[in-house]
């Protein structure tokens, strides 16, 4: 039995237990004539804009994704204005040919928008090149690709990207690098086999090689002797636990491409973890509670020592599981993978939080007009990607269909069908990255991490 195949009939007995137990808590590029902008600006994420897109006059009655679309994608255009036509032309955009033409499926007035809203499904039209979408009374898109290569392009340049911003990383930057690691590595052991035709030199998948410059940076951080992270001589230990349970992590994916760099990196993983024994008092940090519940989990599942597990039991039991806490949401994807043995209730319960965040979202989406389970007029850009991270690994879990199209829609919404049209997707050139996901390795690597879900469809 494979490793996934194993990790999947673990899921299914744990789920049996969820769902017969009630373990968990609750679940708590032309443009033609269009619409004016509602809002003018990005001003309505959150409190302080996290986006600096100039937002154009006049927004586009017909929304859909600027970077395009893969051949096999699910592809649906959003139409919004006064009055709707019933129908939607795909136009070729070098020769002015119409190529397709589809009905719109009206879904009445939008409260939000002050708009009535359709859809269109292109989705059997897969000809390669570049397009717009043209529609009576609301005019037409910004241009779009088919493309077969689009998301093998969207992953280069997510890890060129990635390596870029490796050239300024500093220690002040810990813990986003120990979060973006994680996500790559949880990618790849979700996902591997979308990686495994993309290598480098010496076999090794591109997603490994820039994990472990994320791993080198970690080691070079972390302090010989004491095994504590230092900043200005005093230690740090939350930034330690973070290092502990992301090189563990690290340690347990890399041991079958170099051993002896994967055993050093474990080695540092547990200094780090004596050290904050050693150091340990009674604490209310929720948050260093749950990255030690992290890295618990890591060095439990590569080390296998009863000390982990205990920790493990210990803070698992008594920490508030919370979706959106990456370190929890880490370490209870970790526990619930490990080969090991474990407290099947507390599996249970913690991955049940995880299910239930899952589903929450799915029924968001049901009643956004943009079909995902978050907005960026409500949240801002890390938050939505966040979502749609969650949903990634947890269709891994289960394998929801329901959960596979959210996420097209989501890839769709950072891609130019939101409110505002614009492409929120790395930004194309440098000097844009700030505009978008680019702008921080953690969003990059959650974008990554929700692609290779979508590709594990196309290759399956």
């Amino acid at each position: 039995m494979t490793e996934g195949k194993a990790w999947k009939k673990k899921i299914a007995f744990l789920l049996v237990l969820v769902i017969l137990t009630g373990c968990g808590s609750p679940a708590g590029n032309g443009q033609s004539a269009g619409k004016q902008s509602e809002t003018g600006s990005t001003a309505g994420l959150e409190t302080t804009p996290v986006l600096d897109y100039e937002v154009p006059t006049l927004l586009p009655g017909v929304l859909l994704s600027r970077r395009g679309y893969s051949p096999v994608s699910q592809k649906i255009v959003i139409v919004c204005g006064t009055d709707l036509p019933e129908s939607f032309t795909i136009v070729d955009a070098a020769t002015g040919e119409s190529v397709y033409t589809g009905g719109i499926e009206i879904q009445g007035y939008e409260v939000s928008l002050g708009e009535y809203i359709g859809y269109g499904d292109f989705s059997s039209f897969s000809a390669e090149g570049e397009y717009y979408v043209e529609c009576d009374i609301v005019g037409r898109s910004y241009s779009f690709v088919i493309d077969g290569s689009l998301h093998e392009e969207l992953l280069a340049e997510g890890f060129s990207i990635l390596a870029k911003q490796q050239e300024s990383l500093t220690q002040e930057n810990l813990t986003d690098v120990c979060s973006s690691l994680s996500l790559l590595l949880l990618s790849y052991e979700l996902y591997g086999f979308v990686y495994d035709s993309r290598t480098e030199q010496g076999g090794v998948p591109v997603i490994i090689t820039q994990a472990k410059r994320y791993a080198d940076r970690l080691l070079s951080w972390q302090d010989a002797d004491t095994g504590a992270v230092m900043f200005d001589g005093v230690a740090m230990p939350e930034q330690t636990a973070w290092v502990s349970a992301a090189l563990a992590k690290f340690s347990y994916t890399y041991q079958k491409f170099d051993n002896v760099y994967a055993t050093a990196c474990l080695q540092a993983a547990d200094r780090a973890w004596k050290y904050l024994n050693k150091q340990k008092k009674e604490s209310e940090d929720a948050s260093l509670q749950a990255t030690l519940f992290f890295a618990a989990t890591e060095l439990y599942r590569a080390a296998g020592k009863y000390e982990y597990h205990a920790t493990v039991k210990e803070l698992g039991k008594s920490l508030m599981p919370d979706a959106d806490n990456k370190a929890m949401f880490f370490g209870t994807l970790t526990y619930a993978a490990t080969k090991r043995n474990v407290d099947v209730g507390l599996c249970g319960s913690l991955l049940g939080v995880l299910l239930d965040e899952a589903e929450s979202i799915a029924e968001k989406a049901k009643e956004n007009v943009f079909m995902t389970g978050s907005s960026l007029t409500r949240e801002n850009l890390s938050t939505v990607l966040w979502d749609a991270v969650v949903m990634a690994a947890i269709d891994y879990v289960i394998t929801n269909s329901e959960y596979a199209s959210v996420l097209e829609h989501y890839q769709s919404y950072l891609g130019g069908a939101n409110e505002t049209a614009n492409c929120y997707v790395y930004g194309r050139e440098e000097d844009t990255w700030a505009q978008g996901i680019g702008a921080s390795s953690v969003d990059t690597a959650g974008y990554i991490m929700m692609l290779s879900e979508i590709m594990s469809h196309e290759e399956e």
